[in-house]
């Protein structure tokens, strides 16, 4: 039973981890797009004038 409690910690543990780093890879992935977004409004403004 305790090897059965610290397996499951172990995997616990490990899925925190990739929760985080997914979670931190969509924020990147966010801002990114929205810098993106910025840049291509900022230069069809430009063509437009």
């Amino acid at each position: 039973m305790k090897n059965m409690t610290r397996l499951f910690t172990i995997i616990g543990c490990i899925t925190a981890i990739v929760a985080s780093i997914v979670a931190a890879a969509a924020v990147l992935n966010y801002f990114d797009k929205k810098r993106q977004d910025a840049e291509l409004e900022e230069y069809l403004e430009g063509v437009i004038q």
